[in-house]
């Protein structure tokens, strides 16, 4: 009797049970390629759902959505890309059809379906399969590590579109995690050189102010500048720092809201209505905006690098996420790497 090939996976069965074990290898249907996974990111969001704390990843399943990889096998009708072609993959699809769509607004596609998030399994896998269409070459000696930020680096760029900056911009970001420090990149490369970022730990302040912060501000260690930015970028998402946000921008000033961590929120109406704050949510990306972020990652390798603190086999992904899920102090942004990729010289373990 066949019996289909197995890969190993890290599958999650539920509130803190997430297990390494075998799957069955998924196939290269026509239109869609099997992907030898090099790396992929631990989004915020999957600790979230690995804690059951938004009910966006479904049991079992396999989360992952910012990954890189090699072409190991095309399916019928694919001609664009060829087995061993190292690429980085677009992590959703959606309709074409609704107002959003037809807009380019595929973010908010109601049908959008995203690898790794509800029902959809993603990468952390030895290997996965995509449409052959969500797949972008990479730039040549491009790292895989850094590739699997081509997702959250989007992020950070759909953010810092919404912005609207130039470089006279004041502008101050909430929160040095990994988007709130690739918005500092990116807002750097903009040209812009008034930067204040703050957060509660000195260490990822310090990192900030390597790459590039104009001014640091240690959140309940220091008197925090009220009414001083004209943008402001809040990249936690709980309520005392959309509260913090709020109180940084300027009369007429904006906040761009990229945080997810908490899904209810209060804010003072009267105080975003009477100073006349323009307050503005910002979530995924189109595909221009990723295919643009992929040109200039061999750009940004060296900071994309600093903000990379642990780089580690997919079969430690148990333990990473257990650490994270205890907020585990130096803990940036983890990435997984697959069998036969190796791990960047100088990653922490």
């Amino acid at each position: 009797m066949k019996t289909s090939r197995q890969m190993k996976a890290l599958v999650f069965h539920g509130d803190k049970d997430l297990r390494f074990e075998d799957r069955p290898m998924p196939a290269a249907v026509p239109g869609e390629v099997l992907l030898r996974v090099g790396a992929v990111g631990i989004c915020g969001s999957d600790v979230h759902g690995y804690l059951g704390k938004t009910g966006r990843r479904t049991p079992p399943m396999i989360m992952g959505h910012e990954f890189a990889g090699v072409v190991a096998k095309i399916g019928e009708g694919v001609s664009k890309v060829q087995p061993g072609l190292p690429v980085a993959v677009f992590p959703y699809t959606s309709c074409g059809a609704c107002a959003n769509c037809r807009e380019g607004a595929t973010a908010s596609c109601p049908d959008k379906r995203m690898f790794g998030v509800f029902s959809v399994n993603g990468a952390m896998a030895e290997y996965v399969a995509a449409p052959a269409d969500l797949l972008i070459p990479l730039p040549p000696k491009t790292e895989m590590t850094q590739a699997a930020l081509a997702e959250p680096l989007s992020v950070a760029a759909h953010g810092i579109e919404k912005a609207g900056l130039v470089p006279g911009s004041r502008l101050a970001i909430v929160g040095a995690g990994a988007i709130g420090l690739m918005c500092l990149v990116l807002a750097g490369q903009a040209g812009v050189r008034s930067i204040t970022v703050l957060d509660i730990a000195a260490d990822r302040l310090d990192l900030a102010a390597e790459l590039g912060a104009s001014q640091v501000v240690l959140i309940g260690g220091q008197e925090v500048p009220a009414d001083s930015a004209d943008v402001v970028i809040e990249a936690v998402g709980i309520d005392s720092t959309v509260a913090q946000a709020l109180r940084l921008a300027r009369r007429g000033g904006k906040v761009v809201v990229l945080g997810m961590s908490q899904q209810w929120i209060p804010v003072d109406m009267h105080d975003i209505v009477g100073r006349e704050i323009r307050l503005e949510g910002s979530f995924n990306y189109s595909f221009e905006e990723f295919r643009r972020v992929v040109e200039i990652l061999p750009a940004l390798r060296e900071p994309l690098a600093r903000v990379i603190s642990h780089v580690v086999p997919l079969d430690r992904g148990v333990e990473m996420f257990h650490r994270l899920a205890q907020g585990e102090t130096g803990l940036r942004k983890v990435v997984l790497v697959g069998r036969d990729f190796r791990v960047e010289k100088g990653a922490n373990a």
